[in-house]
């Protein structure tokens, strides 16, 4: 899905939906969760309701169909896929009938699914005027019901009368309820769009003989000059239009234009330059765009141009026009402050930018909107601008202000609840969970249609969840009380009928996991034995069947992780037995993975062959299951305990030759039979670990796990001592992942082999010099990495440059007095930079001793001792060799 405002799916700026980031981790026993999201759906969908409202209604038909292919893409949406499919068909069918495609839009209404209402048959009625089928679009609006329509197709209704009763010889008539469909539209782009439709209607004129436009060209000349020679003219250059005499119907409008009076006719000039603008097109340079640009500059009546301005707008879309209407643009807006349509241009000016991907500017347009007309009825688009920009930029806290604000700008509607799902889910992935739970709780008082309420009441206690576990990271909350917001949302929650059986078993879930994160296991499992076992009046409403089967494996999962491995055996005996009714694909699951946690109640008992037995009996009985992948991992991880490491190493490699389309298994298994191929430690282990990996790497390169693969590849070629090799490894690493937290062990890593050849090629250390001056002096490097970086420097400053004073700085400044000597940061100095440590210092002395600096050489010694480092034994004995007394601790 794009989410680029208005113009993204014509100029090919969208960010695509597998670069947002998930908001929540797959459940087990439920769906797997969409890619997509609730709040970038509603930022479409605006998108495409704006871009149909600027009059860009091809830009709007791509959005929906992306939309509607979406819900064929991902059917776990959480939303009512019906009622979804439905409005947006309807969406769809619109702006094909905005964009003249009459006929795409009439196969869209037949393939219509939902409840032929007043809007399916208001669209259908317009559908069959435009082909002229008059009979059926006057039964089509027969059956439109007017008081089902929304204000949105109001002025609709009105125009489809309109169309018919001038089809049907009454212009009068015609003229009124095209005024009635232009007072109806809410805004005046609106009004705009619907002045454009009257005008392009009135080109769509019947059978033109030959004989009739000869006829009125006569009226014209006998009455020129006058209001009805005027209208002779503009009638003779439609009918040329329809006669296909398309430059003899400008020259005739050219030819008009000329011969008007100044002031007085400029309103006529006006109708002229559009109707010219409308034969000859908005694009390519020509008369048409020649005449729309002047009206949209000079023009007397704002409604006219903000005609031109759509027109000039939808034909620059693509070509060499697209920069030149952005000049035109920048000029209309650097004119008068006064200009009544300047509104409109900053607008249009914001759309435009935010498409050429200049946010900066498209800001700087919809803060000037704001702030220069703070009652205009075009606001709550520039705050929509604004939402837009900040989310394609992932500044989601000022996504939700922006939000808020276009939300309040909107009256009671579709559009505004949806906003408010997109506050909140700006909020969530801002990290401010506390504000994502109440965004999403006031969602919930109107909530949208694209989104099922339960999918808000599961995202509501999921912030909850992330709130207090955040509080028990910082410091400011005890875990007996973070997660009580999200326990009292859970309890609150459980009686309404809309929190349906899925959306309570992931957020029971998350809850459960989240209390098991925090240590709270016994409280977990005490929840969900209370749930389970509820009864009485004050029990709360009935679990699903569904539901119940879930808690129940929940249960037996939580008193395994309880340390209670007999109950477990009885939870799932009772469990397996409790699963007639159940749908069978969950019956499936819930038995299959009730068996693994049995084997692995049996192995926590030493109930090693029992447990076996079932492992067996499992990948028999469900062999396709996750429950029998998984039974692997489980059997590996019992010979690994029972330091039966090529046992485990050949059981995880079966599982990826016997399941080598399961991507979420297949590649953990052979990381991990690597690295048991490297804990044996020969090299032909290592050859056979580096083998794995790379067939890991080869067979599964969007895997998640490639990383760390390469990292540990990397590391067992460091190990067999081939250094060139590992470095293109962490090379590759460093380019490819440089978003990766962990990229900067790759970075010493590389430093490491630089170091390791530069006996035999200088320009190796030359690399290494650079590498570990620069992890040293990175902030946000590990302390100990940046230890260990400062005493690699100083060696290689000493031994391949011989700069004994730099080595000697290096050491003591940037390791010995930034982190040992510095009381903030001594605590900070782990095993491994403890190890670093002292052989930074035992180096430094021995550097000093033979510079003749003894005293500053003991001092060096003595420090490990009274730091209490590791090595303290060979301190003290290089003490005493110096001479000097023992150190003491």
């Amino acid at each position: 899905m794009r989410i680029r405002v208005l113009f993204l799916l014509s100029m090919a700026a969208a960010a695509s939906l597998c670069a947002q980031d998930a908001l929540n981790f797959p459940v087990p026993l439920a769906p797997e969760p969409a890619l997509s999201s609730p709040a970038l759906d509603a930022l479409t969908r605006q998108a495409a309701q704006r871009a149909q409202e600027l009059g860009f209604p091809t830009v709007a038909a791509e959005l929906y169909r992306e939309l509607l292919a979406e819900l064929q893409r991902y059917p776990s949406l959480p939303r009512d896929d019906a009622a979804d499919r439905s409005g947006l068909t309807l969406a769809l069918a619109t702006a094909l009938l905005d964009d003249n495609r009459t006929a795409e839009a009439e196969r869209v209404l037949n393939g219509y699914a939902g409840a032929r209402g007043a809007a399916w048959h208001l669209r259908a009625g317009l559908a069959a005027a435009r082909q002229r089928n008059l009979g059926a679009a006057r039964s089509e609006l027969g059956a439109v019901k007017a008081g089902e329509l929304t204000p949105a197709d109001r002025p609709w209704y009105f125009f489809l009368q309109a169309m018919l009763a001038g089809a049907a010889g009454d212009p009068i008539g015609a003229g009124d309820l095209y005024q009635q469909a232009v007072r109806a539209a809410t805004t005046d782009l609106e009004k705009a769009r619907f002045s454009l439709e009257r005008e392009k209607e009135q080109l769509l004129v019947g059978p033109v003989s030959p004989a009739t436009a000869e006829q009125t060209r006569q009226n014209a000349e006998r009455f020129q000059g006058t209001a009805t020679g005027y209208d002779f003219s503009r009638s003779y250059a439609v009918m040329l239009d329809a006669l296909g005499q398309r430059s003899d119907a400008e020259a005739v409008l050219e030819r008009q234009l000329l011969l008007l009076p100044g002031r007085e006719e400029r309103q006529r000039a006006d109708d002229f330059r559009l109707l010219l603008g409308l034969i000859a097109g908005a694009a390519d340079g020509g008369v048409g765009q020649r005449a729309l640009t002047q009206l949209l500059e000079t023009g007397s009546d704002p409604g006219r141009r903000r005609v031109a301005l759509q027109l000039l707008a939808t034909a620059a879309l693509h070509g060499p026009d697209h920069a030149l209407f952005r000049s035109e643009l920048d000029k209309l807006i650097a004119g008068s402050a006064a200009d009544p349509v300047l509104d409109d241009l900053l607008l249009f000016r914001a759309e435009w930018a935010l498409a050429d991907h200049d946010d900066a500017r498209a800001e700087d347009d919809a803060h000037a909107l704001l702030e220069k007309f703070p009652g205009s009825p075009l606001k709550g688009y520039a705050w929509s601008v604004l939402t837009g920009s900040a989310w394609e930029q992932r500044r989601y806290r000022t996504a939700a202000d922006d939000a808020f604000q276009a939300r309040a700008a909107l009256p009671a509607g579709e559009a505004r609840a949806e906003l408010g799902v997109v506050v909140a889910e700006a909020w969530y992935r801002a990290g401010d969970f506390r504000s994502a739970a109440d965004a999403y709780a006031e969602a919930l008082r109107e909530p949208p249609a694209i989104v099922r309420p339960g999918n808000l009441m599961f995202q509501l206690v999921k912030a909850d969840i992330d709130a207090g576990e955040a509080g028990i990271a910082s410091g400011t909350a005890g875990k007996e009380d973070a997660l009580k917001d999200a326990r009292n949302a859970l309890d609150s929650l459980a009686g309404n009928p809309a929190f349906d059986a899925v959306d309570r078993w992931e957020a029971e879930w998350n809850f459960a996991s989240a209390l098991q994160r925090t240590g709270q296991t016994a409280m977990a499992y005490g929840r969900l034995n209370g749930l389970l076992a509820a009864t009485g009046p004050a029990a709360p409403p009935a679990l699903p069947p569904e539901l119940r089967a879930r808690m129940a494996w929940l249960q037996a999962r939580l008193s395994l992780d309880a340390h209670q491995p007999r109950e477990t055996l009885q939870l799932v005996d009772a469990m397996v037995a409790s699963l007639d009714g159940i749908e069978p694909g969950l019956r499936t699951d819930i038995a299959s993975t009730g068996e693994l946690l049995k084997a692995q109640a049996c192995f926590a008992l030493d109930r090693d062959e029992a447990a076996l037995d079932i492992l067996k009996k499992l990948r028999a009985d469900f062999p396709q299951t996750d429950a029998a992948v998984r039974s692997y991992i489980v059997e590996a991880d019992h010979y690994v305990r029972q330091d039966r490491i090529v046992e485990a190493q050949q059981l995880l490699t079966r599982l990826a030759d016997d399941f080598p389309g399961r991507n979420d298994y297949a590649p953990y298994a052979l990381l991990q039979a690597a690295l048991l191929a490297e804990r044996l430690g020969q090299e032909k282990n290592l050859n056979e670990a580096d083998k794995l990996i790379e067939r890991l790497v080869t067979k599964y390169p969007d895997s998640p796990l490639i990383f760390d693969a390469r990292l540990t590849q990397g590391d067992l070629l460091r190990k067999l001592n081939d250094f060139p090799k590992a470095q293109q490894v962490y090379e590759s690493l460093c380019n490819n992942f440089p978003q990766n937290p962990d990229v900067i062990y790759a970075e010493l890593a590389l430093a490491e082999c630089h170091n390791a050849q530069s006996a035999n090629d200088p320009s190796h250390a030359e690399s290494a010099i650079r590498l570990f001056a620069e992890l040293r002096d990175r902030v946000d490097a590990p302390v100990d990495m940046r230890v260990e970086a400062g005493f690699c420097l100083g060696y290689l400053y000493e031994t391949t440059r011989g700069e004994l004073d730099r080595a000697q700085a290096v050491w003591w400044r940037d390791v010995v007095s930034a982190f040992l000597l510095d009381p903030e940061r001594a605590g900070g100095i782990g095993a491994k930079g403890r190890y670093w440590m002292t052989r930074t210092l035992v180096e430094l002395g021995e550097l000093n001793e033979r510079r003749g600096r003894l005293g500053e050489a003991k001092q060096d010694w003595e420090l490990i001792v009274t730091s209490g480092l590791p090595g303290a034994e060979i301190a003290r004995a290089q003490l005493a060799r110096a001479g000097g007394p023992p150190a003491k601790p």
